[in-house]
């Protein structure tokens, strides 16, 4: 620091050189930092007073013109709350104009002193118009009391002259029959006659025209009264009153006339209410005077918003001038400040000009000589070692700090040769570096080319196990249909089998027989079910059962295939009393029968034994499912994997006992999907305990375990065409047919069963969808297509081997009614052919129970309540339709319950039962179960709606009669 001072040192050289050059400018600042002062003084006043003022006088205009705009609106109030509300508006307005004005009060009094006279008259004039419009209020207030009773007495009025002019012409009628009663057998007949028809010309049809005069006058007054409360002016008042006293001196002399006396007081009574008549009422006389003062106050109001604008006005120009006189002041404190600020500006300007001369002086001669030259002549030997020139060495000249820098520069010479020598090195090392990083390139190269072919190989295994994953998809849907078409002739043979004269034990091996059918058809859905579970379309059947009845046909399904190892099937007896629960039943049976069918396979001597158990468990019950057996056992190693697919305790037991090592896998998916769990413990050589754990809710105490119900024989004598190329499935089609009362013809191809349709008459087609030559779904597209009404509109239900959903949608869209599967159930086929061949044969819509269901209703609201489900079925079922398209099971289910509940209160059992289904399909997840119930329902619809249009045809043809 002590160096800066030092005459040899370059920072006191230019601390000298600023000082000299900073002395002027700050010498002239601060003498006009005392001349600004002041200026800045009365800115500030300005700008903190005057113009606030300004702003707040000039914000009385405004008050004032919101005054003037809300004061017509106090004048046109129509109630005392309204009325309450713009007074106290407006006094809050004036409030707050008299406090702006008084905060300038104290220092110009004598400027403020109109303003607040002016804000007086506009607070009285506000007040007079406030008292005004409150009689006003008042006034119409008893007007409307006075003109209602006035309305009432003339409506009763009406009332009278109607009874009397029904009774006028009761008597004109009843002498016009004495006329035609009256006989000419004599003289005097002919003058009786003659007198009676002069009493009916002179007396009584003219008592009936005076009756129709008393009431067309009565019915005008009253519209003459309405308009009394619309009357502006006194002269159009006294215009209406003088009309409804003439109407009431013709009214009065019409009521002379009357014969009965008690009507004829009343009637001039209630012309004495309205203020007509001969004795007017004191009240009604009233009306007329309190409209007339209603149109006086009128007059009154608008003077006084004359009065509040005048006022208002007279304030916006005191105001004004207060405004005026402050802006005046304030231009006069800123020309003051312009005039100090313009002396500041001249004494800046003579005070800059000076610094400039003095600053160019110090540089030119102190700076430039001493200090530029020499930092040139150092940059110039910078730039020369920059260069690449480092022969030359750096002699510094001098002590201060540009000598200091020279030999700085010097320094960096001698380490810049230095670094030169470092470089030459450092290329050559460089060198070495690059050679070795090629030959790493080349050994990367050769191990990258490796893995390209590791790559491609990891791809073509998986275009193998993708192409094997399509192959057992083919597999599974081909195996579907090869063994389902087989299983549907055992199947129905077995049921067409007659139990009439066989033994008991002929009987009970029937039984067995088609128990071993279905067992067989369990597993077939198994392995089906194993690729629903892979691909993630697994879905739940929710129904009511008791878990004895689960355990009972399990034993009784696997009954003779441990009879013929010699063990003993044990299902253990559950306690009667339990609840009855809800649930996947499907589910949990085929998971028990993969369990005990593991068990009877796997034990060769002792028992295999079943048990259910069930506890409370929070708001549902917990249920287990043991399956025990006294076989070999599973190793410890072994359980933790014969969970997984196509996987057993060794390849030993594959090949002693067969098997794919599904079955366990697919339990276990199955017990996860229903919310349980499967679980397993084992002893080798001493057996196996697998337990199905659940949680079941209890169904309501009102309701009963689901039951199989029996099917609805369609009408007999219907003429079906079987189209079936598989002998046996056609021996089994036929027999059933015969068994239920039908004429069956069968058709090996769709080819012949075109032919036949062209040649004979049949009520429905029974459609295989596996046909050689011309498909099911081809030739139900040319049936469809077939220019024939009969034929095109003939009933067709597909019969197929292939379930999946897609492919019944395939065949609905063919043009099918419905699609019954493989195996044929007896019960699904008779309920399908009881639909359509009621459908085929036309059969009459129910339209008196849809009457007898609505008759205590009315026949009015009857016609109402038929018209609006008939317009509701048609976007009902639009929506139900387009909910199924989505895949939103949630609002499928909320809008078929809510056309089921409305179609409910028709006589309409089968389409609220199919509705009952949908909704119960849909909250379990049965999409299959949904996409066949909604396919059918349009057809329900339609019966529903010609129903309803008869209905309506009946109800609207007994109205007009």
């Amino acid at each position: 620091m002590r160096k800066i001072f030092f005459k040899s040192s370059l920072g006191g050289r230019l601390l000298v050189a600023f000082l000299v050059i900073v002395a002027f400018p700050a010498g002239s600042g601060l003498l006009g930092w005392f001349q600004l002062r002041d200026a800045a003084r009365n800115q500030t006043a300005v700008v903190t007073e005057a113009i606030p003022a300004i702003a707040e006088v000039r914000g009385v205009a405004d008050e004032t013109s919101r005054l003037v705009a809300v004061a017509p609106e106090l004048a046109s109030v129509s109630n005392e709350a309204a009325r309450s509300e713009r007074t106290a508006y407006l006094v809050a307005k004036v409030d707050a104009l008299r406090e702006r004005l008084r905060r300038y009060e104290t220092g110009a009094q004598s400027d403020v002193a109109g303003a607040l006279k002016a804000e007086q008259e506009v607070r009285a004039a506000i007040m007079r118009l406030d008292q005004l419009v409150r009689q006003r209020l008042h006034l119409i207030r008893r007007q409307e009391e006075r003109l209602q009773q006035s309305i009432d007495a003339t409506k009763e009025l009406t009332d009278i002259a109607d009874t009397l002019v029904a009774n006028a012409q009761m008597g004109t009628s009843a002498m016009i029959s004495n006329l035609y009663e009256m006989e000419e057998s004599s003289e005097s007949d002919v003058t009786d006659r003659l007198d009676a028809l002069d009493w009916l010309i002179e007396v009584d049809l003219f008592q009936l025209g005076l009756m129709f005069e008393l009431r067309a006058q009565a019915s005008e007054t009253g519209l003459l009264l309405n308009r009394v409360a619309s009357v502006g002016t006194a002269e159009a008042l006294a215009s209406l009153r003088e009309e409804l006293e003439r109407r009431a001196a013709i009214m009065a002399r019409r009521l002379a006339g009357v014969k009965d006396p008690s009507r004829a007081q009343r009637a001039l009574s209630l012309l004495r209410t309205v203020g007509l008549g001969p004795v007017p009422s004191p009240n009604s006389a009233n009306l007329f005077a309190v409209t007339g003062s209603i149109l006086t106050l009128t007059g009154q109001i608008e003077a006084a918003q004359s009065e509040v604008q005048r006022a208002a006005a007279k304030l916006d120009v005191e105001a004004a001038a207060l405004a005026d006189r402050i802006q005046a002041s304030a231009v006069l404190a800123g020309e003051t400040a312009d005039a100090a600020i313009r002396a500041t500006q001249r004494l800046y300007l003579s005070a800059s000009l000076l610094a400039l001369i003095v600053s160019l002086g110090v540089i030119w001669t102190y700076i430039r000589g001493n200090i530029v030259r020499r930092l040139d002549a150092l940059s110039a030997t910078m730039t020369r070692l920059a260069e690449g020139d480092l022969g030359a060495p750096v002699i510094p000249g001098g002590s201060d700090e540009i000598a200091r820098m020279a030999a700085s520069v010097e320094v960096f010479r001698r380490q810049a040769i230095a670094n030169r020598e470092l470089q030459s090195e450092r290329e050559r090392h460089l060198d070495e570096l690059r050679a070795h990083r090629s030959e790493l390139q080349r050994l990367v190269d050769e191990r990258t080319e490796q893995l390209r072919g590791e790559v491609a190989a990891h791809d073509a295994a998986r275009h193998r196990a993708e192409a094997a994953d399509r192959a057992k998809s083919e597999f599974l849907a081909m195996m579907s249909h090869e063994i389902r078409t087989p299983m549907n002739g055992v199947l129905g043979m077995l049921r067409s089998l007659s139990r009439d004269n066989l033994t008991e034990r002929q009987v009970t091996q029937l039984e067995a027989a088609l128990s071993s059918g279905k067992g067989l058809m369990s597993i077939l859905n198994s392995i089906l079910d194993y690729s629903k579970l892979e691909s993630g379309l697994a879905e739940q059947h929710v129904l009511r059962f008791r878990l004895g009845d689960v355990t009972h046909d399990i034993a009784l399904l696997m009954a003779p295939v441990a009879e013929e190892k010699g063990l003993d099937l044990i299902c253990q007896d559950l306690d009667p009393r339990l609840p009855v629960y809800e649930g996947d039943i499907g589910k949990i049976r085929q998971i028990l029968f993969n369990l005990v069918s593991n068990a009877v396979k796997f034990t060769d001597v002792g028992r295999v034994t079943i048990r259910a158990e069930a506890e409370p468990a929070g708001e549902g019950w917990g249920q287990r499912f043991i399956v025990e057996d006294t076989g070999r056992g599973i190793s410890a190693e072994a359980l933790g994997r014969i969970f997984e697919p196509f996987e057993q305790e060794s390849h030993s037991t594959a090949r002693s006992h067969g098997g794919t090592g599904l079955g366990l896998t697919i339990s276990r998916r199955l017990a996860k999907l229903i919310g349980g769990s499967l679980s397993v413990e084992s002893t080798p050589g001493v057996g196996s305990v697998f337990t199905l754990s659940l949680r079941l809710p209890v169904a309501s105490r009102d309701e009963e375990a689901d039951q199989p119900s029996a099917p609805i024989l369609p009408p007999t004598g219907a003429s079906i065409l079987v189209v079936e190329d598989h002998a046996v499935n056609q021996e089994v089609v036929l027999a059933y047919l015969e068994s239920v009362g039908q004429r069956g013809t069968v058709a090996g191809t769709g080819g012949e069963a075109l032919v036949l349709l062209n040649e004979r008459d049949f009520d429905l087609v029974l459609m295989d969808v596996n046909l050689p030559g011309i498909s099911g779904i081809e030739a139900t597209r040319r049936i469809r297509a077939m220019e024939d009404a009969r034929l095109s509109g003939l009933p067709i239900i597909g019969v197929s081997a292939h379930v999946q959903p897609e492919d019944i949608s395939n065949c609905l869209q063919a043009g099918m009614n419905a699609v019954v599967p493989k195996p044929i159930e007896p019960e699904r086929l008779a309920a399908e052919l009881t639909r359509w061949i009621a459908a085929s044969a036309g059969e009459e819509v129910p339209v008196d129970a849809v009457l007898q269901t609505l008759q205590d209703l009315g026949p009015e609201r009857t016609l109402n309540l038929v018209r609006l489900m008939r317009s509701r079925l048609d976007s009902e079922g639009e929506a139900i339709a387009a909910a199924m398209a989505a895949g939103d099971m949630a609002r499928l289910s909320r809008r078929a319950h809510q056309l089921k509940g409305a179609i409910g209160n028709f006589d309409f059992p089968d389409l609220v039962e199919h509705l009952g289904r949908i909704c119960r399909s849909a909250d379990s997840g049965d999409r299959d179960g949904v996409a066949r119930e909604v396919a059918a329902l349009p057809e329900l619809i339609l019966v529903a709606q010609r129903a309803l249009d008869c209905a309506e045809r009946q109800l609207v043809e007994d109205a007009t009669r």
